[in-house]
Parts: structure tokens; C-alpha cells; sequence
């Protein structure tokens, strides 16, 4: 587990979107909203948060390295 909360938040800003939010966090890596769909999926498998490790189903994804992580990580400036 990372030691600080300034390494286990990913803080965004330019935050742009009105169904699906996006944003470039400080490392100036693209991040998107993203929630499985579980209606067209027949198992949906979970994602693991990359702070956490937690089961997620939504939350953030980084478009720049394919890292996941809980909403409950992510900030906006």
C-alpha cells in the first residue's frame, strides 16, 4: 500500500464529460469513467483497483497504461 494519500489519489483536472467523465491527472496521463456492462456480457469479471486491490465494476480506467482504480481514489482539481 502506498504510503501517502498523494499516492493512493489520482487527482484530475481538466475534467470534461457529462454521462462519462474524463481527465488528465498530474502525470499527465489520460483517464475515463468506465462501468462493466453487464448486460451484454454474460460474466462480466471484475476489475481490481490498483490502490486497493479491491473487486471493482466501475470506477476509473487510465487510458495510457490500462490501470483501474475506485472512484474513492480519484479527486478533481
Amino acid at each position: 500500500m502506498p504510503a501517502n494519500d498523494a499516492e493512493t489519489t489520482v487527482v484530475l483536472h481538466d475534467v470534461q464529460g457529462i454521462a462519462r467523465h474524463s481527465g488528465e491527472c498530474r502525470n499527465g496521463l489520460q483517464w475515463i469513467e468506465y462501468e462493466l456492462d453487464t448486460f451484454t456480457m454474460d460474466e462480466p469479471t471484475p476489475d481490481t483497483c490498483s490502490i486497493c486491490d479491491a473487486e471493482i465494476t466501475s470506477g476509473w480506467l487510465c487510458l495510457d497504461g490500462g490501470e483501474t482504480v475506485c472512484a474513492s481514489h480519484v479527486s478533481y482539481e
